[in-house]
């Protein structure tokens, strides 16, 4: 069998012209690499790590890591998950952890381990779920909304918390990168939420839009406000909001590790797609 190649792209552009028919043909487990990609400037600091694994011509992988961030990986034959991590390693490619499918970001994390001495942990069991069509639950009080300029302030106050309590440890984004993310939030009114007369009482964001679907993400209820139905409420109204918007598909991520957030999503309408894996190096 011919060996894999590897090509290193220099825009997103250009790595989606070359990856993006194999991405979109699994579009909701490639959500985030591709989402990644479709938030890419020319102005951003560092520099992206774009590679495609081509055999014979064809695009049979493909990887992303948005320094100083995780790399992302999708689908790949095993054989070659050994050569990609020589590759990386020969150029001097460093990341603080893995993600991607199970089989794949665990076999690649145990490889890149060994070869690099660094430790290994798993930082989260990851479900990727899909919804088509919403199944709105029993209604609960309260209204949905969306964010306007003048909520910037909740919305870094409430992301912080949902970092602190959902987000692995090794996400090393400061505090200033999430007021930075919670002003966009506002000003573009991508965060959205349940409100229950003049109390606003869960928030959700919208985020990596792909060709037919986006990804809904940030899913938060303060303590005193959960168990009351409020987040799969907003979820809910947020998903119908996506699909009357013309996406044809809703995706989310859930924690393996707390199954009443995996039971909330199911009950709306969304349905598992794959398992995913992140892994941690320290």
């Amino acid at each position: 069998m011919t060996a894999p190649q590897f090509f290193f792209d220099e825009t997103p552009q250009q790595f989606l012209e070359r990856a993006g028919p194999l991405l979109y043909q699994h579009e909701a487990v490639n959500s985030l690499m591709l989402g990644l990609c479709g938030a890419m400037s020319p102005d951003d600091s560092e520099k992206p790590l774009l590679l495609r694994i081509e055999r014979e011509g064809r695009t049979i992988s493909a990887i992303v890591q948005t320094p100083p961030m995780n790399l992302v990986l999708t689908y790949c034959p095993k054989e070659i998950l050994p050569l990609l991590a020589e590759e990386l390693f020969r150029r001097g490619v460093r990341f603080p952890g893995v993600v991607g499918p199970a089989e794949e970001s665990e076999l690649f994390a145990r490889i890149w381990s060994d070869r690099t001495g660094l430790s290994l942990s798993l930082g989260m069991g990851q479900k990727i779920y899909q919804l088509r069509k919403v199944i709105f639950p029993a209604v609960s009080e309260g209204h949905f909304a969306v964010a306007v300029p003048a909520d910037a302030d909740l919305i870094e106050k409430w992301t912080l918390a949902f970092t602190e309590e959902s987000l692995p440890a090794s996400d090393n984004r400061s505090p200033d990168f999430w007021k930075a993310y919670a002003r966009r939030a506002a000003d573009q009114g991508t965060a959205h939420f349940w409100r229950v007369g003049d109390r606003t009482v869960a928030m959700a964001h919208v985020s990596r839009k792909t060709a037919k679907g986006v990804s809904i993400n940030g899913v938060y209820t303060p303590p005193e406000f959960r168990r009351k139905g409020y987040a799969s409420s907003l979820v809910a109204h947020l998903s119908q909001k996506m699909l009357d918007s013309g996406k044809q598909f809703c995706v989310l991520y859930t924690d393996l590790a707390n199954p009443t957030s995996n039971r909330i999503y199911r009950q709306v309408g969304f349905e598992e797609v794959a398992d995913s894996k992140h892994f941690v190096f320290s």
